[in-house]
This record gives structure tokens, sequence and C-alpha cells, in this order.
């Protein structure tokens, strides 16, 4: 049975984030409209720390607010996927995502029947290559 872990805890420490963006791989979405950058840890603790980032270049502060909304809700609900990750593998893992070619003028309102395939197809990438790395190890 999956033990209950807290998921979402934000990436807040600097120290972290550039670690992310320094150390980490990068993974975008088949239709690339998101992408994420994720830094997987060995660690016994099972932590996982997320983080969301849109440019203010991208829209307006209502809709970065609504996209980071929508892709908060749409991580939340592939929670199963994520404590498989984390617990299975006994990973620390830290995403923080962004969008890639999705803008205010590409995507007036963006919908989460839009938004959740596209972070599940991203979580799915994630999972499969932390397992094929732990694998290499």
């Amino acid at each position: 049975m999956i033990k209950e872990i807290k998921i979402f805890d934000r990436l807040k420490h600097k120290n972290e984030i550039e670690s992310v963006y320094k150390k980490g791989n990068v993974v975008i979405s088949t239709d690339k409209k998101l992408k994420a950058n994720y830094l997987s840890i060995d660690s016994e603790t099972n932590k996982l720390k997320i983080a969301i980032s849109v440019s203010s270049k991208e829209g307006n502060s209502v809709w970065r607010n609504r996209l980071k909304r929508i892709i908060r809700e749409s991580v939340r609900q592939e929670e199963l996927v994520l404590k498989e990750i984390v617990l299975k593998n006994k990973l620390e893992l830290l995403i923080i995502f962004s969008p890639y070619r999705i803008n205010k003028t590409s995507l007036r309102h963006p919908f989460l029947k839009e938004i959740k395939p596209v972070v599940a197809d991203i979580l799915n990438m994630i999972r499969k290559k932390t397992v094929r790395d732990l694998k290499e190890n």
C-alpha cells in the first residue's frame, strides 16, 4: 500500500531551484505546451517538491495565476503517479513546471481539460526516465 506523503511541498529555497536548473533534466510535453525541469535525488526521505514558473512576458497576472492554479490542480489529480515515482524508487523529486509554447495570445482561456493531459504526459515521461536512470546506476 502506498504511504501518505505530503504531495504539495513547494519548492521555495533558492539553492534547490538553482540545483534543479543546473543539475536537472528537462522534459517537454509531446504537444510542446509545457516543459518541466526536474531533479531526482536518491534519498530515504521520499520528498516531492513542486514549483510553477510563468514569466510575465507570457501574459498578464490574471492569466499567469490561472495557468498556475490549473497546473497545480492537474498535478494534484495525478497524485498516484507521483507517489509511485517517489515511494517505489526512494527518491527526492524536485519539479519546476513552466509554459513552453503557450502564452495568453496562443491560449486565451486555459482550462483544466486542456492542461491536465499535458501534465500527465510530462509526469509519465519523468517516471520513465527516472526508472531508466535508476536501472543504469
